[in-house]
């Protein structure tokens, strides 16, 4: 005979509908533990690409301020007014999984807002899109704003809807006062630095070193202003460096002028507001870096993307 016990076979069965409960109770811990550990751990990734893209970005802006620094030192020295366009047609250069774009801006292709008649000034302001009669409303804001109010205090009629609330009476310190004009809040400060400077000192342009829409609209207008292009009182330099598919790009942009106390040095006079990094172009390769920066630079920047 069998020595179980009819306990025994009580026990077997109960056992089975409590294995199946501590199952569903285990199953459900895990999902618990998942909804709560996953998102964290989501949260976490995502933060440490952030932060590594941070970190890229910073790096690529190092290397795009020490590249800047180099192309303006070439400028005042004289050498890189022969290897860079002065009317901010990009030049580009590859090194390993880099590519770099360089731009110089003559400020002497450039309309001064201190210096320029009203003629000159509507012929800028046309380039960014403005009608003729909005263009020389513009004008005729820039040079009251500019300029003593004495000189136009027998001049009839109401302040112009299109300029500031205000008139400086005192020259402009930046080409970023314009957007206090009420026409012009709206226009992108890249765009205005893309057709007016407070930099040339000059009442006069040279139009081989405008950037292609200024030159367009300077070609409707007089020539009067127009002049051969003179030796360069102030430039804008903008670099940009790219890491292949990273979609990451440092930049650097800012003005600067020759060193009173030396032919080849220089002295930045301020920041230029970067270009958006989404309509730069890619890099196509048109010269070699060495060409660009020289051939101890381009050895670095070998070994440095290597």
């Amino acid at each position: 005979m069998s020595g179980r016990t009819p306990h025994d076979g009580a026990s077997a069965g109960n056992e089975s509908p409590n294995s199946g409960f501590s199952l569903v109770a285990v199953l459900v811990f895990m999902l618990i533990v998942s909804a709560i550990v996953v998102p964290f751990a989501v949260t976490a990734k995502t933060r440490l690409m952030i932060a590594n893209n941070e970190v890229e970005q910073e790096r690529l802006s190092l290397l795009a301020e020490g590249l800047g620094n180099l192309v303006a030192s070439e400028l005042t020295g004289g050498s890189g007014t022969k290897t860079f366009a002065l009317d901010s047609t990009p030049a580009a250069c590859r090194s390993g999984a880099f590519s770099f774009d360089v731009r110089v801006q003559d400020h002497g292709g450039l309309i001064d807002l201190n210096a320029a008649d009203d003629n000159l000034l509507a012929l800028g302001f046309a380039s960014l899109g403005f009608e003729q009669q909005a263009s020389q409303a513009l004008a005729e804001a820039a040079l009251r704003f500019r300029d003593n109010a004495k000189l136009f205090a027998g001049q009839p009629g109401p302040r112009s809807a299109v300029g500031p609330p205000q008139d400086k009476q005192a020259p402009f310190e930046s080409v970023s006062e314009l957007q206090e004009f009420a026409a012009l809040a709206s226009v992108p400060l890249q765009a205005l630095h893309a057709a007016f400077t407070v930099n040339s000192k000059r009442g006069t342009i040279s139009a081989d070193h405008a950037p292609n829409r200024l030159r367009a609209a300077l070609a409707t207008g007089s020539s009067a202003a127009l002049v051969q292009a003179a030796e360069a009182s102030a430039y804008t330099v903008d670099v940009a460096v790219r890491r292949d598919g990273s979609g990451i790009t440092g930049q650097a942009e800012f003005i600067i002028e020759k060193s009173p106390v030396s032919d080849t040095a220089f002295r930045r006079v301020s920041r230029s507001p970067a270009r958006d990094a989404g309509t730069l172009p890619a890099g196509a390769g048109s010269a070699g870096c060495e060409v660009l920066f020289g051939s101890e630079a381009a050895q670095l920047l070998q070994g440095w993307s290597s």
